[in-house]
């Protein structure tokens, strides 16, 4: 049988195809396509049983649909936020992220404009590190009213108060803007990975929404504090069950994708660290 998906010839009786690691429609035999007649079926749509070709047959998880059972599949909450609202589609969305991951994935559109996956970043990000901002801002403020009420002194207090609650307005809109670009980078550097372990990815707007869906764990953040060491390995996680799903590829290859450029990273930060060390030495001898 040839994947419908890369086109591979497989043995009869397997179930899931040597190259691409995707599950295999039902046989078809000597059927044709339902929509095309003069093409001759790859397979069966896994729900409703109507035979069609590579055309029209689409892997969800470990599911091939036709076209009409594909239109019924569920939607995540994210993408139904005109009816549902912002917040309640993001909050719905980052439950199940949470809660039940790849089986929420499996059945998700892998496809989503940039905008949309930006935005639920955002959101991410504004739930995840503003509690900690916030109770950092209001533990700060009394802290220099006491110091100003023992020395007296008011009107430097006032401005040592504004000037705080200024620094962290600016960290705060500072650390946004970093999260909506370090998501493009890692999204970058996913789908780079992606393309040389030979996973066959869509296109890189997926991969974002992938790294953008993963950031639902940052709900955690409604946990002040001890929270900011917690969600940030939770969302790689997810990141890597969201690569394998809205990709159509394997968890080895979507495990490597992400993990091996942040070592890398670390890798070349450590010898930069250890060159530097080395030149200041030799330079003082």
């Amino acid at each position: 049988m040839n994947c419908p998906a890369c086109g591979y010839y497989n043995p009869l009786g397997q179930q899931a195809c040597f190259h691409c690691a995707l599950p295999l429609p039902i046989s078809a035999g000597d059927a044709v396509c339902a929509v095309h007649p003069l093409v001759k079926a790859t397979g069966a749509c896994s729900r409703c049983g109507t035979f069609g070709c590579g055309g029209c047959l689409t892997a969800r998880g470990p599911d091939w649909l036709c076209a009409q059972c594909l239109h019924r599949v569920g939607k995540l909450p994210w993408d139904e936020r005109d009816s549902l609202g912002l917040w309640r589609a993001w909050w719905r969305t980052s439950v199940l992220m949470i809660s039940s991951p790849s089986q929420s994935l499996s059945t998700a559109e892998p496809e989503g404009s940039l905008g949309s996956s930006m935005q639920f970043a955002l959101l991410s990000s504004i739930v995840g590190y503003g509690p900690t901002l916030l109770g950092a801002m209001l533990f700060v403020i009394p802290a220099l009213a006491t110091a100003g009420a023992s020395a007296g002194a008011g009107k430097q207090l006032a401005i040592a108060s504004a000037t705080g609650v200024l620094g962290f307005l600016f960290y705060a809109v500072g650390l946004l803007f970093f999260q909506l670009v370090s998501l493009l980078f890692f999204a970058g550097l996913d789908h780079l990975g992606l393309l040389i372990l030979g996973a066959q990815p869509r296109s890189f707007t997926v991969t974002v929404r992938a790294n953008a869906l993963s950031t639902g764990a940052y709900l955690i953040g409604l946990l002040p504090m001890c929270s900011l060491y917690v969600f940030p390995l939770w969302a790689m996680v997810l990141r890597i069950i969201a690569n394998v799903h809205l990709h159509q590829t394997t968890a080895g290859k979507a495990t490597a994708a992400v993990l091996l450029p942040m070592f890398l990273l670390c890798g070349a930060v450590f010898a930069l660290y250890f060159a530097a060390i080395a030149l200041a030495m030799a330079a003082g001898r």
